[in-house]
Protein backbone atom coordinates (compact mmCIF):
# COMPACT_ATOMS: atom_id res chain seq x y z
CA UNK A 1 0.00 0.00 0.00
CA UNK A 2 1.06 3.59 -0.83
CA UNK A 3 1.14 6.65 1.85
CA UNK A 4 -1.75 7.75 0.10
CA UNK A 5 -3.93 4.21 0.40
CA UNK A 6 -2.55 3.92 3.80
CA UNK A 7 -3.77 7.45 4.62
CA UNK A 8 -7.29 6.78 3.39
CA UNK A 9 -8.01 3.94 4.77
CA UNK A 10 -7.09 5.74 8.07
CA UNK A 11 -9.39 8.38 7.96
CA UNK A 12 -12.20 6.01 7.01
CA UNK A 13 -11.22 3.56 10.63
CA UNK A 14 -11.31 6.86 12.15
CA UNK A 15 -14.64 8.29 10.99
CA UNK A 16 -16.12 4.83 11.58
CA UNK A 17 -16.71 3.94 8.05
CA UNK A 18 -16.09 0.64 6.20
CA UNK A 19 -15.65 0.73 2.69
CA UNK A 20 -19.12 -0.42 1.66
CA UNK A 21 -21.14 1.57 4.44
CA UNK A 22 -18.67 5.30 3.32
CA UNK A 23 -19.73 4.30 -0.32
CA UNK A 24 -23.43 3.93 -0.01
CA UNK A 25 -23.32 7.03 2.40
CA UNK A 26 -21.14 9.46 -0.11
CA UNK A 27 -22.33 8.06 -3.56
CA UNK A 28 -18.86 6.73 -4.14
CA UNK A 29 -18.29 3.95 -6.64
CA UNK A 30 -17.14 1.07 -4.51
CA UNK A 31 -15.44 -1.09 -6.49
CA UNK A 32 -13.24 2.69 -7.25
CA UNK A 33 -13.09 3.45 -3.42
CA UNK A 34 -12.07 0.05 -2.51
CA UNK A 35 -8.80 0.14 -5.02
CA UNK A 36 -8.37 3.51 -3.78
CA UNK A 37 -7.53 2.81 0.13
CA UNK A 38 -5.56 -0.74 -0.84
CA UNK A 39 -3.19 0.91 -3.26
CA UNK A 40 -4.36 -1.47 -6.54
CA UNK A 41 -5.70 2.21 -8.39
CA UNK A 42 -5.38 5.67 -8.13
CA UNK A 43 -8.79 7.15 -9.20
CA UNK A 44 -9.29 10.86 -10.41
CA UNK A 45 -8.51 14.10 -8.40
CA UNK A 46 -12.45 14.91 -8.93
CA UNK A 47 -12.92 11.77 -7.42
CA UNK A 48 -10.31 12.31 -3.94
CA UNK A 49 -11.79 15.89 -4.15
CA UNK A 50 -15.42 14.00 -3.11
CA UNK A 51 -13.91 11.54 -0.60
CA UNK A 52 -12.50 14.38 1.27
CA UNK A 53 -16.15 16.84 1.27
CA UNK A 54 -17.96 13.79 2.34
CA UNK A 55 -15.69 12.34 5.30
CA UNK A 56 -15.56 16.32 6.38
CA UNK A 57 -12.14 16.24 7.59
CA UNK A 58 -10.30 19.46 8.41
CA UNK A 59 -8.41 21.38 6.11
CA UNK A 60 -4.76 20.31 7.04
CA UNK A 61 -5.86 16.68 6.93
CA UNK A 62 -7.67 17.45 3.34
CA UNK A 63 -4.18 19.40 2.25
CA UNK A 64 -2.20 16.20 3.49
CA UNK A 65 -4.54 13.49 1.50
CA UNK A 66 -4.27 16.01 -1.64
CA UNK A 67 -0.40 16.57 -1.60
CA UNK A 68 0.08 12.93 -0.38
CA UNK A 69 -2.10 11.75 -3.94
CA UNK A 70 -0.09 14.44 -6.00
CA UNK A 71 3.14 12.51 -4.31
CA UNK A 72 1.37 9.04 -5.63
CA UNK A 73 0.25 10.08 -9.43
CA UNK A 74 3.23 11.88 -10.65
CA UNK A 75 6.01 9.49 -8.10
CA UNK A 76 7.87 11.26 -4.92
CA UNK A 77 10.85 12.86 -6.56
CA UNK A 78 8.90 14.77 -9.21
CA UNK A 79 6.93 16.03 -6.80
CA UNK A 80 9.37 17.29 -4.24
CA UNK A 81 11.13 18.90 -7.50
CA UNK A 82 7.53 20.37 -8.25
CA UNK A 83 6.84 21.70 -4.78
CA UNK A 84 10.46 23.28 -4.35
CA UNK A 85 10.48 25.25 -7.75
CA UNK A 86 6.48 26.79 -6.86
CA UNK A 87 8.09 27.55 -3.78
CA UNK A 88 11.16 29.23 -5.04
CA UNK A 89 8.35 31.48 -7.52
CA UNK A 90 6.33 32.27 -4.89
CA UNK A 91 9.43 33.70 -3.01
CA UNK A 92 10.82 35.94 -6.02
CA UNK A 93 7.15 37.15 -6.34
CA UNK A 94 6.89 38.10 -2.53
CA UNK A 95 10.39 39.68 -2.91
CA UNK A 96 9.33 41.77 -5.98
CA UNK A 97 6.28 43.00 -4.40
CA UNK A 98 8.24 43.93 -1.36
CA UNK A 99 10.01 46.42 -3.17
CA UNK A 100 11.08 48.16 0.66
CA UNK A 101 13.10 44.66 1.46
CA UNK A 102 16.87 46.66 0.00
CA UNK A 103 15.89 49.88 1.29
CA UNK A 104 15.84 49.14 4.75
CA UNK A 105 18.75 49.87 6.97
CA UNK A 106 19.69 48.46 10.50
CA UNK A 107 20.69 50.79 13.60
CA UNK A 108 24.24 51.33 13.38
CA UNK A 109 25.24 51.19 17.30
CA UNK A 110 28.68 52.18 16.88
CA UNK A 111 32.17 49.79 17.27
CA UNK A 112 31.20 46.37 17.87
CA UNK A 113 33.01 44.50 20.82
CA UNK A 114 33.33 40.93 21.19
CA UNK A 115 32.85 39.59 24.67
CA UNK A 116 34.03 36.44 23.56
CA UNK A 117 35.43 34.88 19.85
CA UNK A 118 33.58 31.53 20.51
CA UNK A 119 29.71 31.19 20.50
CA UNK A 120 27.80 28.49 21.78
CA UNK A 121 24.38 29.66 21.07
CA UNK A 122 22.77 30.43 17.86
CA UNK A 123 22.48 34.33 19.41
CA UNK A 124 25.63 34.56 19.96
CA UNK A 125 26.86 33.28 16.37
CA UNK A 126 24.17 35.66 14.30
CA UNK A 127 26.40 38.28 16.44
CA UNK A 128 29.77 37.15 15.21
CA UNK A 129 28.88 36.48 11.71
CA UNK A 130 27.26 40.45 11.86
CA UNK A 131 30.78 41.21 13.33
CA UNK A 132 33.14 39.67 10.62
CA UNK A 133 30.64 41.32 7.69
CA UNK A 134 29.97 44.55 9.11
CA UNK A 135 34.15 44.60 10.05
CA UNK A 136 34.97 43.59 6.31
CA UNK A 137 32.82 45.86 4.77
CA UNK A 138 33.57 48.86 6.74
CA UNK A 139 37.19 48.43 6.42
CA UNK A 140 38.08 46.87 3.11
CA UNK A 141 37.87 49.01 -0.23
CA UNK A 142 37.57 45.92 -2.29
CA UNK A 143 35.76 43.44 -0.09
CA UNK A 144 35.73 39.56 -0.68
CA UNK A 145 34.39 36.91 1.27
CA UNK A 146 34.37 33.04 0.68
CA UNK A 147 31.95 30.69 2.45
CA UNK A 148 30.82 27.05 1.93
CA UNK A 149 28.04 27.68 3.82
CA UNK A 150 24.80 25.59 2.54
CA UNK A 151 22.89 26.94 -0.49
CA UNK A 152 19.56 26.94 1.86
CA UNK A 153 21.14 29.32 4.32
CA UNK A 154 19.38 32.26 4.91
CA UNK A 155 21.36 34.19 7.56
CA UNK A 156 24.00 35.18 5.19
CA UNK A 157 21.87 36.85 1.68
CA UNK A 158 19.82 38.59 4.87
CA UNK A 159 22.27 40.28 6.42
CA UNK A 160 24.32 40.87 3.17
CA UNK A 161 21.46 42.12 1.49
CA UNK A 162 20.45 45.04 5.01
CA UNK A 163 24.42 46.01 4.94
CA UNK A 164 24.96 46.30 1.61
CA UNK A 165 22.69 49.48 0.77
CA UNK A 166 23.85 50.85 4.19
CA UNK A 167 28.00 51.35 3.28
CA UNK A 168 27.15 51.71 -0.90
CA UNK A 169 30.07 49.33 -1.70
CA UNK A 170 30.14 46.01 -3.64
CA UNK A 171 31.47 42.65 -2.12
CA UNK A 172 32.52 39.50 -4.29
CA UNK A 173 31.28 36.53 -2.88
CA UNK A 174 32.63 33.28 -3.94
CA UNK A 175 30.79 29.85 -2.53
CA UNK A 176 31.43 26.51 -2.66
CA UNK A 177 28.16 24.37 -2.54
CA UNK A 178 27.91 20.92 -2.18
CA UNK A 179 25.23 18.91 -4.28
CA UNK A 180 23.91 15.90 -4.33
CA UNK A 181 24.82 13.39 -6.54
CA UNK A 182 21.47 10.88 -6.15
CA UNK A 183 19.13 11.93 -8.46
CA UNK A 184 16.36 11.21 -5.83
CA UNK A 185 17.71 14.16 -3.74
CA UNK A 186 17.80 16.55 -6.52
CA UNK A 187 15.29 18.82 -4.48
CA UNK A 188 18.11 19.49 -1.93
CA UNK A 189 20.00 21.07 -5.19
CA UNK A 190 16.96 22.91 -6.41
CA UNK A 191 16.68 24.56 -2.87
CA UNK A 192 19.78 26.28 -2.84
CA UNK A 193 18.13 27.82 -5.86
CA UNK A 194 15.78 29.70 -2.99
CA UNK A 195 19.18 31.65 -2.22
CA UNK A 196 21.18 31.51 -4.95
CA UNK A 197 19.08 33.77 -7.21
CA UNK A 198 18.04 36.40 -5.24
CA UNK A 199 21.99 37.23 -4.78
CA UNK A 200 22.39 37.13 -8.03
CA UNK A 201 19.88 39.65 -8.49
CA UNK A 202 21.10 42.01 -5.83
CA UNK A 203 22.41 44.90 -6.15
CA UNK A 204 26.37 45.49 -4.98
CA UNK A 205 27.10 41.81 -4.37
CA UNK A 206 29.18 40.25 -7.33
CA UNK A 207 27.84 36.77 -6.59
CA UNK A 208 30.01 33.24 -7.86
CA UNK A 209 28.96 29.93 -6.83
CA UNK A 210 30.75 27.20 -7.74
CA UNK A 211 29.67 23.01 -6.85
CA UNK A 212 30.75 20.06 -6.69
CA UNK A 213 29.28 16.67 -6.19
CA UNK A 214 29.17 14.46 -2.89
CA UNK A 215 27.04 11.49 -1.71
CA UNK A 216 27.64 13.09 1.90
CA UNK A 217 23.77 13.72 3.17
CA UNK A 218 22.29 15.89 5.86
CA UNK A 219 22.39 13.50 7.83
CA UNK A 220 25.73 13.08 8.16
CA UNK A 221 26.30 16.50 8.77
CA UNK A 222 25.57 16.60 12.49
CA UNK A 223 29.02 14.33 12.59
CA UNK A 224 31.18 16.64 11.51
CA UNK A 225 32.98 19.26 14.11
CA UNK A 226 32.65 22.76 12.43
CA UNK A 227 32.29 22.08 8.62
CA UNK A 228 30.95 25.24 7.61
CA UNK A 229 33.27 28.64 7.29
CA UNK A 230 33.46 32.36 5.94
CA UNK A 231 36.65 33.54 5.05
CA UNK A 232 37.14 37.44 4.54
CA UNK A 233 40.95 38.96 4.64
CA UNK A 234 41.21 39.20 8.34
CA UNK A 235 38.91 36.59 9.53
CA UNK A 236 37.77 33.12 9.45
CA UNK A 237 34.54 32.48 11.22
CA UNK A 238 34.33 28.59 11.60
CA UNK A 239 30.77 27.03 12.32
CA UNK A 240 28.92 24.22 13.79
CA UNK A 241 27.05 22.18 10.92
CA UNK A 242 23.60 23.62 12.27
CA UNK A 243 25.15 26.90 12.42
CA UNK A 244 24.84 27.44 16.03
CA UNK A 245 28.22 27.47 17.32
CA UNK A 246 30.68 29.44 15.80
CA UNK A 247 35.06 30.12 16.34
CA UNK A 248 36.18 33.37 14.90
CA UNK A 249 40.45 33.26 13.90
CA UNK A 250 41.95 35.92 13.03
CA UNK A 251 45.68 35.14 13.39
CA UNK A 252 47.03 35.81 9.97
CA UNK A 253 48.69 31.94 9.63
CA UNK A 254 45.08 30.37 9.90
CA UNK A 255 43.71 32.87 7.26
CA UNK A 256 46.12 32.43 4.74
CA UNK A 257 45.66 28.41 5.27
CA UNK A 258 42.07 28.90 4.71
CA UNK A 259 42.44 31.14 1.70
CA UNK A 260 44.81 28.60 0.03
CA UNK A 261 42.79 25.47 0.70
CA UNK A 262 39.56 27.46 -0.32
CA UNK A 263 41.29 28.30 -3.56
CA UNK A 264 42.54 24.43 -4.10
CA UNK A 265 38.59 23.29 -3.53
CA UNK A 266 37.77 25.50 -6.26
CA UNK A 267 39.74 24.28 -8.86
CA UNK A 268 37.82 21.03 -8.16
CA UNK A 269 34.55 22.58 -8.90
CA UNK A 270 32.64 23.96 -11.56
CA UNK A 271 30.89 27.35 -12.11
CA UNK A 272 27.37 26.95 -11.27
CA UNK A 273 26.65 30.19 -13.64
CA UNK A 274 27.53 32.17 -16.11
CA UNK A 275 26.61 36.03 -15.69
CA UNK A 276 26.46 39.35 -17.56
CA UNK A 277 28.27 42.21 -16.18
CA UNK A 278 26.11 44.63 -18.29
CA UNK A 279 23.39 44.92 -21.25
CA UNK A 280 25.10 44.39 -24.18
CA UNK A 281 26.37 41.28 -22.54
CA UNK A 282 23.34 39.40 -21.30
CA UNK A 283 21.86 40.77 -25.69
CA UNK A 284 25.34 38.54 -26.77
CA UNK A 285 24.74 35.70 -23.83
CA UNK A 286 21.18 34.89 -24.28
CA UNK A 287 21.93 34.73 -28.44
CA UNK A 288 24.75 31.97 -28.01
CA UNK A 289 24.79 28.72 -29.41
CA UNK A 290 21.13 29.91 -30.75
CA UNK A 291 21.86 27.03 -33.86
CA UNK A 292 21.83 24.13 -31.62
CA UNK A 293 18.43 24.70 -30.29
CA UNK A 294 15.88 21.75 -30.75
CA UNK A 295 13.39 22.01 -27.97
CA UNK A 296 12.22 25.34 -25.71
CA UNK A 297 10.64 26.05 -23.04
CA UNK A 298 9.93 29.63 -21.60
CA UNK A 299 8.22 31.09 -18.55
CA UNK A 300 7.38 34.58 -18.36
CA UNK A 301 4.48 37.05 -17.76
CA UNK A 302 4.01 37.63 -21.15
CA UNK A 303 3.38 35.68 -24.08
CA UNK A 304 6.74 35.49 -26.08
CA UNK A 305 7.68 38.82 -28.00
CA UNK A 306 7.90 36.62 -31.66
CA UNK A 307 4.13 35.35 -31.24
CA UNK A 308 3.14 39.05 -30.58
CA UNK A 309 4.41 40.52 -34.05
CA UNK A 310 6.48 39.22 -37.25
CA UNK A 311 10.23 39.64 -37.61
CA UNK A 312 9.47 42.81 -39.87
CA UNK A 313 7.24 44.19 -37.62
CA UNK A 314 9.70 43.76 -34.24
CA UNK A 315 12.94 45.48 -36.01
CA UNK A 316 10.89 48.33 -37.44
CA UNK A 317 9.72 49.11 -33.85
CA UNK A 318 13.59 48.71 -33.04
CA UNK A 319 15.11 51.03 -35.67
CA UNK A 320 12.39 53.71 -34.68
CA UNK A 321 12.68 53.44 -30.75
CA UNK A 322 16.06 52.06 -30.02
CA UNK A 323 18.48 52.86 -32.99
CA UNK A 324 21.66 52.03 -31.30
CA UNK A 325 20.39 48.09 -30.87
CA UNK A 326 19.71 48.14 -34.77
CA UNK A 327 23.03 46.27 -35.64
CA UNK A 328 22.05 43.43 -33.34
CA UNK A 329 18.75 42.68 -35.62
CA UNK A 330 20.18 40.48 -38.63
CA UNK A 331 21.65 38.29 -35.48
CA UNK A 332 18.15 38.03 -33.35
CA UNK A 333 16.31 38.01 -36.84
CA UNK A 334 18.24 34.53 -37.74
CA UNK A 335 17.69 33.68 -34.03
CA UNK A 336 13.58 34.35 -33.93
CA UNK A 337 13.98 32.18 -37.44
CA UNK A 338 15.26 29.48 -35.54
CA UNK A 339 12.76 29.55 -32.85
CA UNK A 340 9.69 28.82 -35.33
CA UNK A 341 11.43 25.59 -36.33
CA UNK A 342 12.09 24.53 -32.70
CA UNK A 343 9.68 22.23 -30.55
CA UNK A 344 8.35 24.95 -28.24
CA UNK A 345 6.28 25.39 -25.13
CA UNK A 346 5.46 28.52 -24.11
CA UNK A 347 3.80 29.63 -20.45
CA UNK A 348 2.30 33.30 -19.33
CA UNK A 349 0.47 33.88 -16.18
CA UNK A 350 -3.01 35.42 -16.24
CA UNK A 351 -2.02 38.59 -14.37
CA UNK A 352 1.14 40.09 -16.67
CA UNK A 353 -1.17 38.92 -19.83
CA UNK A 354 -3.42 41.51 -18.51
CA UNK A 355 -1.00 44.08 -17.21
CA UNK A 356 0.30 44.40 -21.03
CA UNK A 357 -3.31 44.70 -22.27
CA UNK A 358 -4.14 47.42 -19.73
CA UNK A 359 -1.05 49.09 -20.14
CA UNK A 360 1.12 47.85 -22.94
CA UNK A 361 4.09 47.04 -20.80
CA UNK A 362 5.81 43.29 -22.27
CA UNK A 363 7.92 41.44 -19.79
CA UNK A 364 9.70 39.54 -22.40
CA UNK A 365 13.53 40.06 -23.55
CA UNK A 366 12.26 42.70 -26.12
CA UNK A 367 11.58 44.99 -23.90
CA UNK A 368 15.02 45.91 -23.02
CA UNK A 369 15.21 47.67 -26.56
CA UNK A 370 11.51 48.81 -27.02
CA UNK A 371 8.78 50.80 -25.12
CA UNK A 372 5.65 50.02 -24.13
CA UNK A 373 2.99 49.32 -26.76
CA UNK A 374 0.65 51.87 -27.81
CA UNK A 375 -3.68 51.00 -27.47
CA UNK A 376 -3.12 50.66 -31.37
CA UNK A 377 -0.27 48.24 -31.51
CA UNK A 378 -1.96 46.45 -28.75
CA UNK A 379 -4.60 45.54 -30.91
CA UNK A 380 -2.31 44.61 -33.64
CA UNK A 381 0.06 42.48 -31.22
CA UNK A 382 -3.29 40.23 -29.51
CA UNK A 383 -4.68 40.11 -32.83
CA UNK A 384 -1.62 38.41 -34.46
CA UNK A 385 -1.67 36.49 -30.73
CA UNK A 386 -4.99 35.22 -31.47
CA UNK A 387 -4.34 34.12 -35.33
CA UNK A 388 -1.19 31.96 -34.40
CA UNK A 389 -2.30 30.53 -30.70
CA UNK A 390 -1.64 26.85 -29.91
CA UNK A 391 -2.94 25.15 -28.14
CA UNK A 392 -0.27 22.61 -28.19
CA UNK A 393 2.39 25.46 -27.37
CA UNK A 394 0.84 28.33 -25.89
CA UNK A 395 -0.55 27.79 -21.94
CA UNK A 396 -2.13 30.61 -19.86
CA UNK A 397 -1.46 30.63 -16.28
CA UNK A 398 -4.44 31.15 -13.90
CA UNK A 399 -4.04 33.28 -10.84
CA UNK A 400 -3.51 30.81 -8.32
CA UNK A 401 0.33 30.65 -10.33
CA UNK A 402 2.50 33.06 -8.50
CA UNK A 403 5.43 34.18 -10.23
CA UNK A 404 7.30 37.56 -10.15
CA UNK A 405 6.55 40.44 -13.36
CA UNK A 406 10.10 40.74 -13.90
CA UNK A 407 11.40 37.34 -14.62
CA UNK A 408 12.24 35.76 -17.24
CA UNK A 409 12.87 31.86 -18.12
CA UNK A 410 13.91 30.41 -20.69
CA UNK A 411 15.01 25.85 -20.69
CA UNK A 412 17.15 24.98 -24.02
CA UNK A 413 17.36 21.72 -24.40
CA UNK A 414 17.12 20.41 -21.47
CA UNK A 415 19.93 21.38 -20.23
CA UNK A 416 20.98 24.97 -20.13
CA UNK A 417 18.83 27.01 -17.68
CA UNK A 418 18.81 31.01 -18.96
CA UNK A 419 17.00 33.05 -15.98
CA UNK A 420 16.59 37.16 -16.92
CA UNK A 421 15.24 38.97 -14.53
CA UNK A 422 14.10 42.28 -15.86
CA UNK A 423 13.20 44.96 -13.09
CA UNK A 424 16.09 47.05 -13.96
CA UNK A 425 16.49 47.34 -17.89
CA UNK A 426 19.70 49.74 -17.06
CA UNK A 427 21.07 46.74 -15.13
CA UNK A 428 19.47 43.91 -16.68
CA UNK A 429 20.96 40.62 -14.69
CA UNK A 430 21.22 37.16 -17.08
CA UNK A 431 22.54 33.90 -15.72
CA UNK A 432 22.67 30.70 -17.49
CA UNK A 433 22.84 27.10 -15.37
CA UNK A 434 23.66 23.92 -17.25
CA UNK A 435 23.93 21.96 -14.16
CA UNK A 436 22.14 18.58 -14.83
CA UNK A 437 20.15 17.82 -12.11
CA UNK A 438 18.69 21.47 -11.78
CA UNK A 439 17.91 21.30 -15.82
CA UNK A 440 16.50 17.77 -15.58
CA UNK A 441 14.22 18.95 -12.54
CA UNK A 442 12.90 22.08 -14.60
CA UNK A 443 12.26 19.94 -17.65
CA UNK A 444 10.26 17.38 -15.83
CA UNK A 445 8.25 20.47 -13.61
CA UNK A 446 7.26 22.18 -17.60
CA UNK A 447 5.79 18.74 -18.40
CA UNK A 448 4.11 18.52 -15.39
CA UNK A 449 2.50 22.17 -15.59
CA UNK A 450 1.34 21.47 -18.90
CA UNK A 451 -1.17 19.14 -17.56
CA UNK A 452 -1.57 20.86 -14.04
CA UNK A 453 -4.55 22.68 -12.50
CA UNK A 454 -2.84 25.76 -13.46
CA UNK A 455 -3.51 25.89 -16.90
CA UNK A 456 -5.86 28.12 -18.36
CA UNK A 457 -8.53 26.29 -20.56
CA UNK A 458 -7.73 27.02 -24.50
CA UNK A 459 -11.28 27.92 -24.87
CA UNK A 460 -11.27 30.85 -21.61
CA UNK A 461 -7.89 31.93 -23.12
CA UNK A 462 -9.13 32.78 -26.46
CA UNK A 463 -12.41 34.54 -25.07
CA UNK A 464 -10.09 36.33 -22.41
CA UNK A 465 -7.93 37.90 -25.62
CA UNK A 466 -10.74 38.33 -27.63
CA UNK A 467 -12.33 40.27 -24.89
CA UNK A 468 -9.34 42.54 -24.40
CA UNK A 469 -9.37 43.09 -28.33
CA UNK A 470 -12.36 44.56 -27.83
CA UNK A 471 -11.59 46.60 -24.92
CA UNK A 472 -9.47 48.11 -26.78
CA UNK A 473 -11.06 49.13 -30.08
CA UNK A 474 -13.86 50.72 -27.43
CA UNK A 475 -10.89 52.98 -25.84
CA UNK A 476 -9.54 53.58 -28.69
CA UNK A 477 -11.72 53.95 -31.94
CA UNK A 478 -14.80 54.00 -29.65
CA UNK A 479 -16.00 50.93 -31.66
CA UNK A 480 -18.43 48.91 -29.36
CA UNK A 481 -18.95 44.91 -29.65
Amino acid sequence: MSKFSEKCKELLTENGYNVYRFSQAASLERTTLQRMVTGKRLPGPEFVEHFCQALRISLPEKKEIMELYKMEAIGETAYRNQTTILHLFEKLSALEKNEGFNKRSIVDYGEMKLISPISNDKYETELLLQYVLRKTIQEQESPELYTNLPGTDTLLPHYLNLMIPQYGKAILIKHLIHFQTNASYAYENLETLHQIIPLCFSAGINYMPFYYYSKLSRNDQPNLIYPFYIITEKYVLQLASDLSKGILHSDPAILQEYTKEFQNCLEHSSPLLQQSKNLDEALQLYMTSFDTIQDLTSLDATPCDSDFMDNEYFFDRVKEHSPKYAPLTKAYGTFLNVLKQVNRKDFFTISGFQKYCESGISSGTSSIVIPQFSPEERITSLKYFLEHFSNEKDHMLNSTFSYPDSLYIELRNNHSLFLINLADKANISFIIIQESSICNAFSEFFQLLADSEYITPENQTRTLIQKYIQQLKQLTFGITP
